[in-house]
């Protein structure tokens, strides 16, 4: 039943947005946009959930609604209701980041860091990195402070670098972003630095491990 019910639903959304060209109001996309989401968070998802929740966020996105469209860039992205593709998650977290979503920014900047769909970057990968962070995304912060320790993209800066980690990691609790702000007070708080090497090498981490055994 729910199948039935499923397609249903995936043909009324189709004639509805042809009906809507060429673009459907605010509410109309969050309300497709809010349907993706229930498809995409169900516990136990049939065969086609995923495959509609990417349709709806597709209807939402190509109206204008920049949440929808990091949504489609991210199932993209992992191959999640449709092809696993990365240039077509690039062109709609480019939509997204664009309109100006915080979190496509950073997955904009990621993209170019990493050199997925296109030539490694990490200037632009900075900016972008930037453009994130000015909105408070602290994910931004904490690459930042990657790039600016290791002078990747940006000129090497161990004080911002340091400030960027202190704001990010009590979010993040990533263990390498605790590595690095254990590395970079190790001479001004050997104490503290003992304590975040206890905490990466208890999350596993190997370089973390090394380290504490030479503390």
């Amino acid at each position: 039943m729910k199948g039935v019910v499923s397609a249903l639903l995936l043909l009324i959304a189709t004639e509805t947005a042809s009906a809507e060209e060429p673009r459907a109001s605010v509410r109309l996309t969050w309300e497709w946009f809010n349907t993706a989401e229930t498809y995409r968070k169900y516990k136990v998802k049939g065969p086609d959930d995923l495959r509609i929740a990417a349709h709806y966020f597709r209807l939402a996105a190509r109206n204008g609604n920049a949440a929808a469209a990091y949504k489609l860039g991210e199932a993209y992205e992992i191959g999640s209701g449709v092809p696993l593709d990365l240039p077509e998650a690039l062109r709609w977290y480019r939509q997204s980041a664009d309109a100006g979503d915080m979190h496509a920014e950073l997955k904009v900047g990621w993209f170019y860091q990493k050199g997925w769909s296109l030539q490694v970057d990490p200037s632009r990968a900075v900016d972008w990195y930037e453009r994130s962070a000015s909105k408070g995304n602290l994910w931004a912060y904490h690459m930042l402070a990657f790039m600016l320790m290791d002078g990747e993209g940006v000129a090497k800066d161990l004080a911002l670098a340091q400030r960027y980690f202190e704001k990010s990691l009590p979010f993040t609790h990533d263990h390498w972003a605790q590595l690095k702000l254990s590395q970079l007070i190790r001479a001004s708080d050997p104490r503290r630095s003992k304590e975040l090497l206890k905490q990466a090498a208890n999350a596993g981490n190997a370089d973390a491990i090394r380290e504490l055994n030479a503390f």
